[in-house]
């Protein structure tokens, strides 16, 4: 994690995954699936804090918006506003299943766990993919490996670059970290 960002308590109960509250708060529970920490919560400590050239870098360039802390943090929000942020969430929490490399009943567990917030038809975020990649994860599920949601992620990422993305570059959250400040 980068310096501008800090961990606060949180007086919230516990979540089952990351949800980004008005205050500009990425709220991150210790059984979530898209954990970035075990402390809870992380602030960003202001907009201010993303300069324009960090926030320029975005503009033509997804994969470091989606990469960077803040920026994810900020497209979050705006995916949520736009009731959207099963997306974002649903490849966060598989970026870090990777990253995980879990084995055995680990591996079943977390596989589970994404499959049943953002899969199944019972899902309360269920993410938009179609009945084939669907079906295929369920099938999987049994008998997970680290690649059964390879390639609802890939589609899931190609709906956001194309449909949430580019609403986001035209929202005056995203503009106003771009537009020079008129204090100078």
């Amino acid at each position: 994690m980068s310096g501008a960002v800090t961990s606060v308590r949180s007086t919230r109960p516990p979540r089952d995954t990351h949800h980004v509250t008005p205050r500009d708060t990425l709220h991150v529970t210790p059984r979530g699936t898209t954990k970035m920490s075990r402390k809870g919560i992380f602030k960003l400590r202001s907009k201010s804090t993303i300069s324009r050239d960090q926030a320029a870098k975005w503009e033509n360039n997804f994969d470091a918006l989606i990469n960077d802390t803040k920026g994810v943090q900020l497209f979050t929000e705006f995916a949520r506003k736009h009731h959207a942020a099963e997306n974002i969430e649903f490849w966060l929490a598989v970026k870090e299943f990777r990253k995980k490399q879990l084995q055995g009943d680990r591996l079943n567990e977390a596989s589970r766990k994404i499959y049943r917030t953002f899969v199944s038809l019972q899902a309360e975020k269920q993410i938009n993919i179609n009945d084939v990649i669907r079906k295929d994860i369920q099938k999987n599920i049994l008998a997970p490996t680290m690649t059964i949601f390879n390639e609802a992620q890939d589609k899931i990422y190609i709906l956001m670059k194309t449909d949430i993305y580019p609403r986001f570059l035209r929202d005056d959250s995203y503009l106003s970290l771009t537009r020079p400040t008129s204090d100078n």
